[in-house]
């Protein structure tokens, strides 16, 4: 038999890829990798192409054992990981043989890592993705839900004869740079309810720091804050599709940020969509943590969507 097993799990791992772009229309949410700065360097220390599927591991507390030899990586939140109990370095290639036991642990900051194997993981696409979210699980589509017991298979490309020297993005000084503690400015794009606002609604917006509210998760990042109250003409406008980052203002004033796992459509009042590399950034802080928010250009963000992605060769 190949493969991973997951010996013991008590947080919570998925299956993810960069998700299904493009389907929305059909009323599934895209999903993929919350971090995917954290993903792509797996992908890249392993030798894999950008999008193949790899474990997202939420707040760690999960073991598993080798079925067969592989090469594996572990980026994002630092879960102290241990190889048959000897600590193992974070955003650097190793190599497991079968038998071997990998055990991660709760991480001290951060909440997603990721594991990925040379050659990818073989579950079941749907959609043209091998991404798992909830709501979709629970209609039936795409691979189970991971458990302690369940064998995540791997492709016939997971044990090449030699192991490569592992890039440069494993050094210490790529993941620092790139996350931001304890406080994170949110650049976005405003909309037209923000130009709805009044000036002194924009400014209170701005000028203060939001916690992020225990009520978070893959599909949005609620805010807590002082709440912002809009008249009926600033919350002009009909139901619409929603998208990543996109932030909406419920009637309690404190916004919600949405993520990965998000609805298609929604009716709330929104006043921009935050860009993308400062949300991957986001689902790597925990309830309490500090944001605030800045707007910016469109021209701004794709410019910054696009260093990111050459960095990875997409």
């Amino acid at each position: 038999m190949t493969g991973l097993s997951i010996e013991k799990l008590t947080g919570h791992c998925s299956i993810q890829d960069l998700g299904r772009p493009g389907k929305q229309h059909l009323g599934f949410s895209a999903g993929g990798a919350a971090d995917e700065y954290g993903f792509l360097s797996a992908n890249q220390l392993v030798g894999n192409e950008a999008n193949m599927a790899a474990i997202e591991i939420m707040l760690g507390q999960v073991s598993f054992k080798a079925l067969s030899d592989c090469k594996i990586a572990l980026t994002g939140a630092d879960c102290l990981a241990e190889l048959n109990g000897q600590a193992l370095k974070h955003w650097q290639l190793h190599a497991l043989r079968a038998g071997d036991v990998l055990t991660l642990k709760q991480p001290s900051s951060g909440i997603y890592t990721y594991l990925a194997v040379t050659g990818g993981i073989d579950s079941q696409s749907w959609l043209g993705s091998r991404s798992q979210t909830l709501n979709e699980q629970a209609l039936g589509f795409g691979q189970p839900a991971l458990q302690a017991g369940s064998i995540i298979p791997l492709t016939s490309q997971c044990f090449p004869d030699s192991v490569a020297e592992p890039p440069t993005i494993h050094s210490a000084s790529a993941p620092e740079a790139f996350y931001q503690h304890p406080k994170l400015t949110l650049r976005f794009m405003p909309r037209s309810n923000w130009y709805a606002m009044t000036t002194k609604k924009q400014q209170d917006f701005l000028g203060q720091q939001y916690s992020i509210s225990a009520d978070s998760n893959r599909m949005g990042y609620r805010l807590q804050g002082q709440p912002i109250s809009l008249s009926l003409e600033e919350k002009q406008g009909l139901s619409k599709p929603v998208c990543f980052g996109t932030i909406q203002l419920p009637d309690n004033g404190c916004p919600i940020v949405l993520m990965k796992e998000r609805q298609t459509i929604g009716g709330y009042p929104t006043l921009g969509t935050v860009m993308q590399t400062d949300l991957f950034r986001l689902c790597q802080m925990r309830p309490g943590e500090k944001v605030a928010f800045t707007p910016i250009s469109v021209e701004q963000a794709q410019g910054q969507l696009l260093s990111f992605y050459r960095r990875f060769s997409l």
